[in-house]
């Protein structure tokens, strides 16, 4: 895949990526974001970005049949994990997110430790669904804490709070998407830093409620 191809499927992920978050931000805000449902359609179009992981490892020809085995057994273990059955309140979601994170991170590795720069320069889109992947999840997880309080005047207020959060990071990453990037670097280090941003409020938030 040459520059020119790969930069423009950035484009595109962060469009539709940029189209999720609008959707989760509406519903949350308006507080008819169903967690579970968020969660189930958030494993599904994570499954549907590892599809195109699987093609290029199938095309792989830069290691053993033996190690290219190996990383297709732990894509296949990623994709097992986020194809279980719905998750039916917060502990069962933290139950499923553990196991994701962990399966992704497994592949990641090995992944990292097998392939040279070129192979991994094809995979930065990868990398970037990922991190909106888990991003998505520390913003579910918010869902799911808040449907656990039981003052519902205090709830609205923390609702309020945190669709106010969204929408400003949401306005940071329109910033984004209109710059003119130099290159795909310099696109990559702002996506990742504005999902950095997301997840550590996100998670600032959890310990301090």
């Amino acid at each position: 895949m040459d520059m020119n191809q790969m930069t423009e499927n950035m484009k595109q992920f962060m469009a539709d990526w940029q189209k999720r978050m609008e959707e989760m931000q509406a519903q949350f805000s308006s507080g008819k974001l169903d967690a579970m449902d968020a969660f189930e359609k958030q494993k599904e179009q994570y499954r549907d970005a590892l599809v195109k992981v699987k093609e290029n490892l199938d095309k792989a020809t830069e290691i053993g049949e033996e190690k290219l085995t190996e990383l297709k057994t732990k894509l296949e273990e990623l994709r097992l994990q986020l194809a279980l059955g719905k998750a039916d309140g917060m502990d069962a979601f933290e139950e499923q997110k553990k196991k994701i994170e962990l399966a992704m991170h497994e592949f990641y590795i090995l992944v990292k430790s097998n392939f040279n720069s070129s192979f991994l320069k094809g995979l930065e889109l990868y990398d970037q669904q990922a991190d909106a992947f888990k991003t998505s999840l520390e913003i579910i997880k918010l869902q799911f804490s808040l449907a656990r309080m039981d003052a519902r005047d205090e709830m609205a207020e923390k609702q309020k709070e945190i669709g106010e959060k969204m929408i400003e990071l949401n306005q940071q990453f329109q910033q984004i998407q209109s710059t003119a990037f130099k290159n795909m670097e310099e696109m990559n280090a702002q996506l990742r830093e504005n999902f950095e941003k997301m997840k550590a409020y996100a998670e600032g938030w959890m310990k301090k409620s």
